[in-house]
């Protein structure tokens, strides 16, 4: 741990006067029974600018609160846990439930236009500071004006992905569009999907063996990975009136503050012996498309580019050499002389990648659902046996029961109104136990689920798994470098232990409540608030 850290944070010393706890006070509990107290409550900046509820941990001698994002919606009294987070947020209910929203114009209105937030086009940031690396998402593209990592190598950047630059082909899949553009913007024809494949020398086994490990990551909303994060765009402002902190937005120097950190997770894998293979989604970046929200869509692009990958239908690639290939050959040489039936897979995504990345897992291993049509319909799992595991970061694990109320009737409009899956319902966690690993990494205020949501999910697992977390928010953009290196280090060790055939994932802390886990978080804070708490 960071001693410098560490003291840096002594306005968040809680003052351990009274009870000093701030749950079940007034008859309202922010946690479900069984689940420890809360002990004590603590500012955290940015992203919430307020108070949170936290557990006392011992830091060197020192009483220190570390604050956590409470449960959204708790159990109701006389309910069990499977009857209300599973039963109650299921495809079938959340259609329900918007079916009898639509009976109430207010509900209708408020849920409809919550909807339309996750149906819309998103302009593309990348290229707005610097025209290098902006395409014509719906031409026909030169995969040389696509960045490559050693555009981020020279300063004012200097990020450590610049390494991977010789190992580094750009590739195009394609892929059909979408139930919403098909069906409310008359799109016809397929799309591209763009991004890198990065080449590894394999993960080193026990015996010192090299064995060649994929890594599928999927960026976070609106998230276009090859966007530019300048350093000298400070990671938040202050507002000199509310003393609300607010983290940086794009502007002449930056065009995706954070993303950075992404890049880095990409490093760190293809660093430690991973192939890593990242495009931007569809809708978003220097991919094509026009709706970025489909998640359980882009769960289906997963499995199109394992499939492209190995027969090369549909394929483009651009090889560090700058030579150009397409179908059988472009595959062939980025399988070199293996399958990608076989080579060990691990996905990972986060945030809105997450969803898709746990679409993906459901649909390979319990049951292949679409939800975007009318009539979903479902078929046998996709059965990969190489996909060994699955990272989460930053995300809504648990499922909607989780998230805040509405946002089930949100879902069920964007499924029968927009044909758009998006969150993820009850279903997947509820068979989370059929995966072979599951890693959870997030911040410990994190506002997208509860902590006490995802370590529900962590407990539900049966195979392989580890859960993660630091001292921070959902956002990247003013996170720790020094919890960013914590994260990358725990998705390598997860990865890792997935490849390996490993039973347990090394520096796992596998804790038995939600006071242990959070508690668990590295001592080192989230950039607003270890500043504000300097002064």
């Amino acid at each position: 741990m960071l001693r410098s850290s560490l003291l840096s944070a002594t306005s968040i010393l809680v003052a351990l006067s009274g009870s000093c706890a701030i749950a079940q006070t007034a008859g309202e509990p922010i946690v479900n029974r069984d689940t420890p107290t809360p002990e004590c409550s603590a500012r955290v900046n940015v992203d919430r600018n307020g108070e949170l509820p936290g557990y006392v941990a011992d830091w060197d001698g020192k009483k220190v609160c570390v604050p956590f994002t409470p449960t959204n919606q708790l159990l109701p009294l006389g309910v069990s846990p499977d009857d209300f987070y599973i039963k109650d947020f299921s495809n079938a209910r959340v259609r329900e439930k918007w079916v009898a929203c639509k009976t109430d114009p207010a509900c209708a209105e408020k849920t409809l236009a919550a909807a339309k937030g996750f149906a819309k086009f998103e302009p593309r940031d990348t290229g707005k500071v610097d025209k290098k690396g902006a395409i014509d998402f719906d031409g026909m593209v030169d995969l040389a004006s696509v960045r490559r990592p050693s555009y981020f190598g020279h300063a004012p950047y200097s990020e450590a992905i610049a390494h991977a630059d010789k190992r580094t082909s750009i590739v195009e899949f394609t892929v059909p569009r979408d139930s919403y553009e098909q069906r409310h913007l008359k799109f016809t024809g397929d799309i591209k999907l763009r991004g890198w494949y990065i080449r590894a020398d394999g993960v080193t086994a026990d015996d010192g063996q090299k064995i060649r490990g994929l890594v599928i990551m999927n960026n976070g909303g609106g998230s276009e990975f090859t966007a530019i994060d300048n350093t000298k765009t400070a990671p938040f402002t202050v507002d000199v009136t509310t003393g609300d902190y607010s983290p940086a937005k794009s502007d002449e120097l930056t065009e995706e503050p954070g993303i950075r950190h992404w890049r880095s997770f990409l490093s760190d894998l293809n660093i430690a012996g991973f192939d890593v293979l990242i495009t931007d989604r569809r809708g978003n970046g220097i991919s094509g498309g026009r709706n970025g929200f489909n998640s359980a869509e882009q769960a289906n692009d997963m499995f199109r580019e394992l499939e492209q990958l190995e027969t090369g239908a549909g394929l483009r690639v651009l090889g560090p050499d700058g030579k150009l290939s397409q179908g059988g050959e472009a595959a062939k040489i980025l399988r070199d002389g293996a399958s990608f039936r076989e080579i060990p897979v691990v996905v990972g995504g986060y945030s809105r990648g997450s969803y898709a990345t746990q679409w993906f897992m459901h649909k390979n291993f319990v049951e292949n659902c679409n939800y975007d049509v009318a009539e979903p319909n479902c078929a046998k799992p996709v059965g990969l046996s190489n996909v060994k595991g699955a990272i989460l970061y930053g995300p809504n694990s648990a499922g909607l029961g989780f998230r805040l109320a509405g946002h089930d009737a949100v879902e069920g409009a964007l499924r029968v109104d927009f044909n758009t899956t998006y969150y993820v319902d009850s279903v997947v966690p509820a068979n989370v136990d059929k995966w072979p690993g599951l890693q959870i990494i997030k911040g410990t205020w994190d506002y997208v689920e509860g902590l006490e949501g995802s370590l529900d999910t962590y407990k539900r697992a049966k195979g392989l798994k580890d859960i993660s977390v630091f001292l921070g928010p959902h956002i990247l953009q003013t996170q720790n470098p020094e919890n960013m290196k914590f994260a990358g280090q725990r998705m390598v060790a997860f990865a890792t232990a997935a490849v390996l055939g490993k039973k347990e994932v090394e520096g796992a802390k596998n804790p038995k409540d939600l006071k242990e886990l959070v508690t668990s978080a590295p001592h080192v804070w989230e950039l607003s608030t270890a500043i504000a708490a300097e002064k």
